[in-house]
């Protein structure tokens, strides 16, 4: 008996995912000065790979950004995520508007984040500075998960640097009492089929 739930509590324990902190996007910090690792979508005329000009508190003319000048038509970036049901999720990215308009005209711009299709966060006319931002409680109950940024700029450009997706929760606690009532029943099982032999 104790073997069995040796067993059943090593299983648990490898099937739950082990690193809480590593960052589960691929090349969030651009360092690659390509697009390989993300999927673009909408409308890409605009978007590339550069270095960070603007001289706000983060930039550094060293460090690669993602780009983002889309005129009037939204343009996205994307990468789907290997995920976990169930667990909560972190979302942390830098932003920044990059102003190029002239005169007195107007500066739009709207951007999204979506994770499964689903807007988590929206913001317009996004401040000059670079602006950390962070989304927590996000969960999903898929093994993959789409991740995207959407950007609709008009006159202007926006940065995007510093991208990361963490696990920060074990699961809620009906996906915990699922696991313990099934290895409650296994153990149950198990039990019985040694009184069958005795």
């Amino acid at each position: 008996m104790r073997k069995l739930l040796s067993v059943l509590l090593c299983a648990a324990a490898f099937g739950a995912p082990s690193a809480f902190a590593a960052n589960l996007v691929d090349d969030g910090d651009f360092s690659q000065a390509s697009l390989a690792a993300w999927t673009q979508g909408g409308d890409t005329s605009l978007q590339f790979v550069g270095f960070d000009y603007s001289g706000t508190p983060l930039s550094n003319v060293l460090n690669r950004v993602f780009w983002d000048g889309n005129s009037d038509s939204a343009g996205l970036l994307g990468q789907q995520i290997a995920t976990h049901a169930g667990y909560k999720y972190t979302l942390e990215f830098d932003l920044l508007r990059f102003d190029t308009s002239y005169g007195t005209t107007p500066v739009v711009n709207d951007s999204q984040v979506l994770f499964n299709g689903a807007v988590v966060w929206h913001q317009t006319n996004t401040s000059g500075d670079w602006t950390h931002y962070v989304i927590n409680n996000l969960s999903t109950d898929k093994a993959s998960t789409w991740l995207q940024f959407s950007n609709r700029n008009l006159y202007d450009y926006t940065e995007l640097d510093n991208v990361s997706l963490v696990m920060t929760a074990v699961p809620e606690p009906s996906s915990a009492l699922m696991l313990s009532l099934g290895l409650g029943g296994l153990l149950l099982a198990g039990r019985a089929k040694r009184r069958r032999r005795g």
